[in-house]
C-alpha cells in the first residue's frame, strides 16, 4: 500500500494502512460474529416487544442471557470461520483474469 501522502487516501479522506492477511481474516470474523449477534438481538427484542406485556428492556434481558451462553457463542464464532474459510478456499480456486 502507499502512504497516506501518495494518492493512497479513500473517497471520504481516510488513510488506507496495510493489513496482514491474518488481521483482516480477524476482522471479518469479527464482524460476522457481531452483524450474527445484532440480528438475534432484533429479532429477540421485536418479539418480546410485541407480545401481550414485553417491554423491550425484558428483550434486551432475554437476549443478552442468550448471547452469554458459551455454546451459542461457540456456534456463532464456528459458522462464521467455516463461512470464511469456505470463502478463502472459493477465492483460491478461481482463476485469475
Amino acid at each position: 500500500m502507499r502512504a497516506c501522502g501518495e494518492r493512497g487516501l479513500r473517497s471520504k479522506g481516510a488513510c488506507m494502512t496495510s493489513m496482514s492477511p491474518m488481521m483482516k481474516r480477524l476482522v471479518d470474523l469479527l464482524v460476522s460474529v457481531a452483524l450474527t449477534a445484532a440480528v438475534v438481538f432484533v429479532i429477540v427484542v421485536a418479539n418480546a416487544f410485541l407480545m401481550m406485556r414485553g417491554t423491550s428492556m425484558q428483550g434486551f434481558r432475554l437476549w443478552y442471557a442468550f448471547i452469554a451462553r458459551p455454546d451459542i457463542l461457540g456456534t456463532i464464532v464456528l459458522t462464521a470461520l467455516v463461512t470464511l474459510a469456505y470463502t478463502f478456499w472459493q477465492q483460491t480456486r478461481r482463476p485469475r483474469l
